[in-house]
């Protein structure tokens, strides 16, 4: 099997196993290692914040990933005559389309699946304030 075949099928098999949905893990106040006391409250303005620190990993793997390949594509042309340039060309082509791959994960699966679910939690408390001056509303009219 070629590595072209078997990356594909690492990857289809990967894709396979990933959900759609997002899954927290949460723990019961006084559990987990700080043995913290009060139970996890996730916000909109969390994920928000969290989808914020992902935005900058995805930035400095790409700054990171940028130094590299400019050190890296610096070997190409010194293999000029060598049957391992075709090779190393191979390598370089796919590092990049990897590397694309991670940086469209990081801003798409996890910033961007972050920020859905702050807007889900944004409007699903709107959609409840609204339901709730509704009905006190309603009260007010029957007295």
């Amino acid at each position: 099997m070629s590595f072209d075949e078997e990356w594909a099928e690492l990857r289809a098999e990967a894709a396979a196993k990933q959900t759609a949905t997002m899954h927290l893990n949460s723990f019961q106040a006084g559990d987990g290692p700080s043995g913290a006391k009060e139970k996890v409250k996730i916000t909109g303005a969390e994920l928000r914040r969290r989808a914020g620190k992902a935005d900058i990993v995805r930035g400095d793997f790409r700054d990171a990933d940028n130094k590299t390949m400019t050190e890296t594509k610096q070997v190409g042309p010194s293999l000029k005559g060598f049957a391992s340039r075709s090779a190393f060309e191979a390598f370089v082509k796919r590092w990049n389309a990897q590397m694309k791959y991670v940086e469209g994960l990081l801003e798409g699966d996890v910033a961007g699946a972050l920020r859905a679910t702050a807007d889900g939690f944004s409007a699903e408390d709107q959609a409840q304030a609204d339901r709730h001056k509704r009905a006190s509303g309603r009260d007010r009219d029957l007295k």
